[in-house]
């Protein structure tokens, strides 16, 4: 990082310690992420409920098929009592909709296989991703040539090789013509993405000193943060820090966003503009 100088060492304990502190971070910030949806969720749904039951309550004043007396008296008062039961309705769907978004958000999270950078065991995941998918692009290599010289025995000799699959490529002419250029691609993806954690992780934690403010490149953390010595005034956390992309994280004492080349040219233009503090 440019405007970074300060390099921040650590011993081989500490660095273990750390990774393992951050391990436990991670999963302990992924479950609240899990547990905060799920409780939006019911959350809604009870709100959802609420709001329907009221206006299934307000309906059943009114007589079945009475229609609005137009010219009396009662018109607009009946009209605007109308409008509340369908504007009561619409809360209660809303409020089912949402709760079914908390409840997919929540599932998501769960279920995602992705693997997150945020993740300090990141690169060893990347790594078996990778073994596994050149692997498989190992083994439909061999088998398109297997196929192509209805060779049986030289395909079942394939770890992973079985009859049915051996019945089912006779019958496609091998694997589909884009499995093997789509595994390549992958493969490249990984290396490139594995080869960007390490450089990362190899130029270690960074920080500086800028018009007094603290800047500090948290590989571990994966994040770029700025540790001011007040409080930014509302209208900078909004229109300078926010619009670039900061956010406050209270555990950390810092404004901060993830760390890759944005979030060192977001930094840059916060740091070129005054501050006020409240």
């Amino acid at each position: 990082m440019i405007f970074l100088s300060h390099h921040i060492s650590g011993g081989a304990a500490g660095k273990g310690a750390q990774l393992k502190h951050m391990k436990h971070n991670y999963e302990e910030r992924k479950q609240n992420r899990i547990l905060y949806a799920a409780t939006m969720a019911g959350k809604k749904n009870q709100e959802s409920d609420t709001l329907y039951n009221k206006a299934k309550s307000m309906a059943s004043v009114i007589p079945f098929g009475q229609p609005i007396l137009v010219g009396h008296h009662s018109e607009i008062r009946d009209r605007r009592y109308r409008a509340g039961i369908h504007n009561t309705f619409g809360k209660a769907f809303k409020a089912m909709d949402t709760a079914k978004y908390y409840e997919e958000k929540a599932e998501t999270i769960e279920h995602n296989n992705a693997i997150s950078s945020d993740d300090p065991t990141a690169i060893e995941k990347l790594q078996e991703k990778l073994h596994a998918t050149e692997k498989r692009h190992a083994f439909m290599k061999a088998a398109n040539k297997a196929v192509k010289k209805k060779d049986k025995e030289g395909f079942m000799k394939l770890e992973g090789a079985t009859e049915p699959l051996w019945n089912q490529l006779l019958v496609d002419g091998g694997f589909a013509w884009y499995a093997l250029p789509y595994a390549t691609r992958d493969i490249k993806a990984l290396k490139k993405r594995i080869a960007e954690l390490q450089e990362k992780e190899q130029q270690g934690d960074q920080e500086a000193m800028i018009n007094g403010i603290r800047v500090f490149a948290n590989v571990t953390a994966n994040r770029l943060q700025l540790i001011y010595p007040g409080k930014p005034d509302y209208n900078y956390r909004k229109n300078v820090l926010k619009k670039n992309g900061f956010i406050w994280c209270g555990s950390e004492g810092a404004w901060q966003r993830k760390l890759n080349g944005n979030a060192k040219y977001a930094a840059r233009t916060v740091l070129a503009l005054p501050i006020t503090y409240e």
